[in-house]
């Protein structure tokens, strides 16, 4: 079956590099012929009768908040830095994914695809999906094609949907031959605003791959300073989360080593904005003693390869997604949103049950599997 995934577009983010290219690995590896549709504009500008108002709107706030206020022309600066900005990671997507690039979604023809799978990752956030119906696959009209939706996420437990995307989303779900979510919470959300009462619960695309998979792309890097230290991945910086790194370094005696990567912070030059390989992001977490992360494909990492770890609530990109795959898991106590000075830090320096986290991840990825099986079967 030709398949097409529709998921975030792929740029610099090293997590939802890694999702599209472990559901597209799998879905070839169940027969399919699998393709990562991505589009040309990652950041596309206002366009037609809204541009006006859009630009007028940033350039008021930019008067009333000054250095605080939003950058006028962000896009254009975007599509500026970004051949620059993700060089490496575009070498991995060329590589591993080799992705479609369309100038839009009404490029696809009806009959180049027996399916569609849209996911994962925040899919279904509209603040990082335009236009949000697109993610439910607006575009593929009345085309006599299988829609399924693997893993797809809301990444927030807050409803962010106007009323009149949330009618047209709801209508579009009902074409859907499967409907699967990433965070359990949003079984519930799918049937209170989507009306769809048969979403199911399965493993974020990383987590259908065996971690040998990670380990051996891990192990192309020549240098690995991260050994046998407190690996940090930090998405948004805090006070608090440096307070709890801090805490770590303190109670455990290692040393940090971070591997955040701030790319649209434009304080520094360009070339000094340059996200590393996914590669070595890898070897960073096999390398690790420890990990310390803000960051849901952080944990996921974390989870795999074993690696003793301290969630840090990021309320900024929403909570339902790490507060799901750590109870799926029994860590829940491993997310913290801050640290108690009395805290002697025993419990997180403490081993993992990995035996038992394998065996759940062995049912939950069988689960997984049998979902996107049964749901793309030729019929």
């Amino acid at each position: 079956m030709k398949v097409a995934i529709i998921t975030l577009p792929l740029h610099t983010n090293y997590g939802g590099i890694l999702q599209a290219y472990a559901l597209k690995t799998v879905l070839e590896s169940q027969g399919h012929c699998a393709s990562v549709i991505d589009l040309k504009d990652k950041m596309p500008a206002p366009s037609g009768l809204k541009a006006p108002f859009v630009y007028a709107a940033r350039i008021f706030k930019k008067l009333f908040k000054g250095n605080s206020g939003p950058e006028v022309f962000r896009e254009r600066r975007y599509a500026r830095e970004l051949p620059v900005l993700s060089s490496y990671t575009d070498a991995f997507v060329q590589e591993h994914i080799r992705p479609r690039i369309l100038e839009s979604y009404a490029d696809i023809k009806s009959d180049e695809y027996d399916a569609f799978v849209v996911g994962s990752d925040q899919v279904w956030r509209p603040r990082y999906f335009h236009p949000i119906e697109d993610a439910f696959l607006a575009f593929t009209k009345d085309w006599n094609v299988r829609r399924v939706a693997y893993a797809a996420s809301f990444g927030t437990d807050q409803l962010e949907y106007e009323y009149m995307q949330l009618e047209a989303c709801a209508r579009l779900l009902e074409k859907f031959d499967g409907v699967s979510v990433r965070e359990d919470s949003a079984v519930g959300h799918c049937a209170e605003w989507f009306d769809c009462d048969g979403a199911v619960h399965v493993l974020d695309p990383v987590m259908l791959l065996q971690t040998d998979v990670y380990m051996e792309m891990a192990a192309r890097v020549q240098t690995h300073p991260a050994r046998g230290q407190i690996v940090t991945y930090i998405l948004d910086r805090s006070r608090e989360k440096e307070c709890v790194i801090d805490f770590i370094t303190r109670v455990s005696g290692l040393e940090a080593y971070d591997v955040s990567v701030y790319p649209y912070v434009n304080d520094k030059p360009v070339e000094e904005r340059v996200v590393p390989p996914v590669e070595q992001w890898l070897a960073a977490f096999a390398d690790a003693e420890f990990v310390v992360t803000d960051s849901f494909h952080g944990c996921v990492l974390a989870i795999l390869m074993h690696k003793r770890f301290v969630a840090v609530g990021n309320n900024q990109r929403g909570l339902a997604r790490l507060k799901s795959l750590l109870n799926m898991f029994g860590l829940d106590m491993r997310l913290v949103h801050g640290i108690d000075p009395e805290d002697d830090g025993e419990f997180f320096l403490s081993d993992i049950d990995w035996e038992k986290v394998d065996l759940i991840l062995k049912d939950k990825r069988s689960e997984s599997l049998a979902f996107l099986r049964e749901n793309l079967k030729n019929l």
